[in-house]
């Protein structure tokens, strides 16, 4: 289909989704903030007060994978993480307008 057929939301969508893909990275992941011990035994972390560490996390071909990521990264993965949502969402709303379209194609009587 051309731009010229797609609605102007059609043309928006794609256009931003052109746009969030070029922009910068984008991960399939979810951050998953911990506390944990390091193993220090002066530490405060081994009289309970335990460290806060952010770990990226995702499943590929049904196992997870995970890494951590460290406090000087986690600003642009963050960005990364919303960008990968940004896309998705727009994906979405670009298949509910082709199912729509769809039916509105088939409901046409033939020519």
């Amino acid at each position: 289909m051309s731009r010229i057929q797609m609605s102007t939301q059609e043309r928006q969508f794609q256009s931003r989704l052109a746009q969030l893909v070029h922009e910068r990275p984008l991960i399939r992941a979810t951050l998953n903030p911990r506390s944990v011990t390091c193993g220090k035994a002066g530490c405060r972390c081994a009289k309970g007060e335990r460290h806060q560490a952010l770990y990226l996390v995702c499943t590929v071909k049904g196992k997870r994978r995970q890494m951590f990521v460290p406090p000087s990264l986690e600003e642009e993965v963050r960005a990364w993480v919303k960008n990968y949502q940004a896309v998705q969402e727009l994906l979405e709303k670009l298949s509910e307008d082709a199912w729509q379209k769809l039916k509105e194609l088939k409901e046409q009587p033939d020519s």
